[in-house]
């Protein structure tokens, strides 16, 4: 019950920092989008799920990586720190999912369509995008490949028929994938209606769908 109050707190604090984006109120949102991560953190560390030490570290290594790029990137002039920042925070949680992967035997098979598929969107990304990166093109470019490496760790890290609790954190990379896309357009190429609310909501369900989804893999009986 506790950890659920925190999940809900959690999407309360996002509608309202969505809100206050929808009204352009900028500096209301000091006081929504720090919060956020932490709500996570909280959720995670009040549930009663058996994760192992290690795997906790790894889970809060992320969750702070993430808060702190939260946190620099609401100053334009901090952009590449908090690129930074989460660029930290994807290799947290890329050896989180991958512990599990070698953790969950039979260890899951390499789904090459998916790994194919998931190169291709992200080379075509980059080659779109290339011309308009000027100077930062190089730190674009790691970052959008870690990104894509986040997304094929979740992808091989469970049994998706026999764990549904994948599906959350599945979904919550993808969207995470989506939402740093939504940024560099916004960015780089061409200012997006209401680009700052798509991105922020499909960031918020993105971090929502990876901590919630390692909550339940851990709640379910280990095999």
């Amino acid at each position: 019950m506790i950890t659920s109050r925190w999940l809900v707190l959690y999407f309360i604090t996002l509608f309202a920092d969505l809100v206050l984006i929808g009204l352009n109120m900028d500096a209301f949102r000091y006081a929504t989008k720090p919060l956020l991560v932490p709500l996570l953190a909280a959720y995670f560390l009040s549930s009663s799920a058996d994760v192992p030490g290690k795997q906790r570290m790894w889970m809060y290594g992320a969750l702070f990586s993430c808060f702190l790029g939260d946190v620099l990137l609401m100053f334009d002039t901090l952009f590449l720190p908090g690129l930074g920042s989460f660029l930290v925070g994807h290799l947290f949680y890329i050896t989180f999912f991958l512990t599990i992967r070698y953790s969950n035997p039979p260890v899951p098979y390499c789904k090459y369509p998916l790994v194919f598929l998931n190169a291709a969107i992200i080379i075509g990304f980059i080659l779109f995008l290339m011309p308009y990166l000027g100077n930062l093109a190089i730190p674009v470019i790691v970052y959008s490949l870690v990104i894509s490496i986040t997304v094929q760790s979740v992808i091989h890290a469970f049994h998706y028929r026999h764990q549904p609790a994948a599906w959350y954190c599945l979904i919550g990379a993808i969207l995470f994938m989506l939402s740093d896309s939504l940024i560099a357009l916004g960015k780089f190429y061409h200012p997006l209606p209401a680009g700052g609310i798509l991105v922020m909501l499909t960031y918020g369900l993105a971090q929502a769908g990876l901590v919630h989804g390692s909550v339940k893999y851990y709640l379910q009986p280990q095999r």
